[in-house]
């Protein structure tokens, strides 16, 4: 296969929801949470993003579904994201960082 000369561009909100879709797909993720205003980058769904020269840092904002290891969820959230940005983007990843903002209460 022959590369074409050129350019290809993610834009910013695209790149934004490949990680909010893929975030979701995450076991033990009830809901993503809220990502604060003070953030700096783009925001949307509990996802708040920075570009920059060296990669991209993303910052996850969750609330987990009771009774689930909130370790294994928050290394799970980690490398499904990172793949993401990675493999669909084509981008290098700086950091993943992941809050687990509440647990859902369990239906009791």
């Amino acid at each position: 296969m022959t590369q074409a000369a050129g350019n290809v561009s993610v834009a910013p909100h695209v790149l934004s929801n490949l990680v909010v879709m893929a975030v979701r797909e995450v076991p033990g993720i009830a809901r993503l949470g809220s990502a604060p205003r003070a953030r700096p980058g783009l925001r949307g769904d509990g996802v708040a993003l920075r570009v920059a020269a060296d990669g991209v840092s993303a910052d996850c904002y969750l609330i987990a579904q009771a009774g689930t290891n909130l370790l294994d969820v928050g290394m799970a959230v980690q490398a499904t994201v990172a793949a993401v940005i990675r493999e669909l983007a084509g981008m290098a990843v700086r950091e993943v960082n992941v809050y687990i903002q509440d647990v859902e209460a369990g239906n009791a």
